[in-house]
């Protein structure tokens, strides 16, 4: 369990001073790793697919994976460290041992996990980089299994929950960075438009884009941003605002979870604590709220 952290800096020296050893991991850490991981399957989803779908331990080059291991080589905590600082991390003395590693790290973007651990990896290493341009405070977690899913196939429905297809690209693009626009308060058309575009790409080609088909027309669509042996992250959920208030979220989401269970065991999610409609979406298709929350710290 956490301890409780009542703020402030602790020093670099501090932070070295549990005794632990940290490293990058390397390809023979992958299943110490996968087995850490696992004991919090949805907090910890975005480290374990970078592992599993993206090599990241298995791919040439730098690894984005640092652990911390205490004298009998168990491995106390983990942090992701790239354009997303992801801490996957149970206590502070693993904590305080990986901060040095993700310190003045000025490519990332964001900072995002549960609370407590962003909030005390952040007092340690927030002065070496520019301050955020947004903090979302409290984000709550939700996760939904096949049983709990509130969700008639049998009822009137106008259209048709479907994987996305390459045929749809363009459409599901133009969708996707609205969504991330109206979220994030920024274009990653502007920003960055090849990157993103391969990023849309890949989500279709593995089969982790949803979209709800109305006679030709995309009235919905969700990603799986995610996704390990136990659960999907589920990530830009999309109504077109002239769609809204006419239950279409509801109804085409509730079928597109539905789908998504061919696939994937378990389902989860992380919302805005402000974002009062989304939460009652989610509630009403049967999502229940984990102990904890997430925040994100976006960074210039």
């Amino acid at each position: 369990m956490l301890r409780s952290w009542a703020g402030g800096k602790r020093s670099r020296g501090d932070a070295r001073s549990s005794g632990l050893q940290t490293r990058p991991l390397g390809r023979d850490d992958q299943a110490v790793a996968l087995a850490m991981l696992d004991r919090n399957p949805v907090r910890d989803v975005f480290i374990a697919s970078r592992i599993l779908h993206d090599g990241a331990l298995t791919s040439f080059g730098p690894s984005p994976l640092w652990g911390a291991f205490d004298d009998r080589e168990t491995l106390r905590g983990l942090l992701h460290i790239g354009p997303n600082l992801v801490p996957a991390i149970d206590d502070e003395d693993a904590c305080g041992a990986l901060a040095p590693a993700a310190s003045g790290l000025y490519l990332a973007r964001m900072m995002v996990g549960e609370r407590a651990m962003v909030e005390l990896l952040w007092s340690l290493i927030g002065a070496s980089y520019p301050a955020p341009r947004e903090v979302r405070t409290r984000q709550h977690v939700y996760a939904v299994g096949p049983s709990e899913l509130v969700h008639d196939p049998d009822a009137g429905q106008p259209g048709l929950a479907r994987l996305a297809a390459k045929a749809d690209e363009d459409r599901v693009l133009r969708l996707s960075a609205a969504m991330y626009a109206e979220e994030m308060g920024e274009n990653p058309l502007a920003r960055d438009p090849d990157g993103y575009r391969r990023r849309v790409r890949m989500l279709t080609a593995r089969g982790w884009t949803y979209v709800y088909d109305v006679d030709g027309e995309l009235w919905f669509k969700m990603d799986i941003g995610c996704a390990s042996d136990r659960t999907a992250q589920i990530q830009g959920v999309y109504v077109p605002p002239e769609l809204r208030g006419r239950g279409v979220g509801t109804l085409a989401m509730a079928a597109c979870c539905a789908l998504a269970f061919e696939r994937h065991p378990s389902l989860s999610l992380y919302v805005n604590d402000f974002n009062a409609p989304a939460i009652a979406l989610y509630e009403r298709i049967g999502f229940r709220q984990e102990p904890y929350d997430f925040q994100t710290i976006m960074l210039p």
